[in-house]
């Protein structure tokens, strides 16, 4: 359940633990001889009342991603990496204003998912509800990606509502 966990985590966070209505995947095998025994590329839809989400998880890419692209009304924000944010705000359909933001590393304890449990443990750190390092929002992101196994074996979309 590894696979696609992180969108399906991120996704819980911005939608503040609400579920999606529906889950729908397909899945593939592009390098048997890399990961004999899994599918190792997916594309995982996720629906919710006023939001869609699309996830590609993959260990078939030649390099390694850890981005994201929220598009809004009126602009897109493309997080290309952990420091890196542009923001993009539309001018009309085929114009926009671009403003790139740069980010330190997170702060102690968040820059090691350890010293957050341990900050937790003693008290001296209190996770905000559904945030990413809680319990309900990964119950709700294994969810998801039961559904996804569920729908891709199936070839059917899976309501979760």
């Amino acid at each position: 359940m590894d696979f696609g966990c992180y969108g399906a985590n991120l996704m819980t966070w911005l939608m503040k633990g609400k579920r999606p209505n529906s889950v729908t995947a397909v899945t593939q095998q592009l390098q048997e001889e890399n990961n004999p025994n899994v599918d190792d590329d997916a594309t995982i839809i996720l629906t919710y009342d006023n939001a869609m989400a699309i996830l590609e998880p993959s260990w078939n890419w030649p390099i390694g991603r850890k981005d994201m692209e929220l598009y809004g009304e009126t602009g897109v924000l493309y997080a290309d990496n952990a420091n890196q944010l542009r923001i993009r705000e539309s001018t009309g359909y085929s114009s926009y204003t671009e403003e790139t933001l740069f980010f330190k590393d997170r702060q102690v304890p968040y820059d090691d998912p350890f010293a957050v449990l341990a900050a937790v443990i003693n008290g001296t750190l209190t996770l905000e509800p559904f945030g990413p390092y809680t319990l309900e929002n990964n119950m709700i992101a294994m969810e998801i990606l039961q559904a996804s196994v569920e729908s891709s074996k199936s070839g059917k979309t899976i309501k979760l509502d």
